[in-house]
């Protein structure tokens, strides 16, 4: 499998996450793409945006994925942010914005949210994401990310997928590793059987609270990366992309290394 990696600008963590020390550390290591995370102060920064759009079309970033702060929910509506990143997003000739699936809000709340943020120059990605913890939540919210997508994506595809596969085997769900590693395969099959592609984001650790001390690079924690991709390879599902959600670059940079051989052999 050849899929494109990329880094988010949390590997910019010591740098107070800054957006062009990661597009200029995505460039010179030879990543084929990044995603920066538009937070309520960036968006309300015209300066540092300005500044941004620049990097981003001197550097001729292609694909390129932003990160949107908050939940997918009816506050989204009616809220200033929304209007400063729309403004901003407005700047490019196709912008993909990643949104956290709220589970709290109402599936027909949601669908009218797709319909106002859906435009010529915007593609929607939701990104799996929990709020509450234990089993049946966990359950009950996964079910309901995927009835979105078959409501809203009935007859075309509106909005893709972003799976974060290490939210799946956060101690907080209370899932064994192999109900984790089986609700990763449903989650994955509905996609590919639909022929949706899938953007990941990935990190892996040593241990299922996942602090930050924990990190490691993938492949080299608890989280069964060999399974998940033979499984991937084995059912044709299409990945779109990956994302390295690192609070470093020394990880994100063995990751990538792990991954190529990781993919070589599934």
């Amino acid at each position: 499998m050849d899929i494109p990696i990329g880094v988010a600008n949390s590997v910019s963590f010591n740098q107070d996450y800054d957006p062009i020390d990661t597009i200029q550390f995505m460039k010179q290591s030879n990543f084929d793409m990044v995603q920066i995370y538009i937070n309520q102060s960036l968006a309300r920064n015209p300066a540092k945006l300005k500044t941004l759009s620049q990097k981003i079309h001197e550097q001729a970033i292609d694909p390129l994925y932003f990160h949107a702060e908050g939940e997918f929910n009816q506050r989204f509506l009616s809220n200033d942010y929304r209007d400063s990143l729309f403004k901003y997003l407005d700047n490019f000739q196709q912008s993909r914005v990643v949104y956290h699936f709220d589970e709290k809000e109402e599936l027909d709340t949601m669908l009218r949210i797709v319909d106002d943020f859906i435009s010529a120059n915007r593609v929607l990605y939701l990104e799996n994401f929990f709020q509450e913890g234990g089993v049946q939540n966990a359950e009950k919210n996964l079910r309901k990310y995927n009835a979105v997508f078959s409501l809203v994506n009935n007859f075309d595809t509106r909005i893709f997928p972003v799976i974060d596969i290490p939210r799946l085997f956060h101690e907080n769900l209370g899932f064994k590793e192999k109900e984790a590693l089986n609700w990763c395969y449903q989650v994955l099959n509905f996609f590919g059987n639909r022929r949706i592609p899938v953007l990941l984001h990935l990190i892996d650790a040593r241990h299922p609270r996942q602090d930050r001390n924990d990190f490691c690079p993938v492949g080299e924690g608890y989280i069964p990366y060999h399974e998940i991709f033979s499984f991937v390879n084995k059912n044709q599902v299409a990945i779109e992309g990956i994302i390295l959600e690192y609070l470093d670059k020394i990880n994100a940079l063995k990751s990538r290394e792990n991954l190529q051989q990781l993919l070589k052999q599934s």
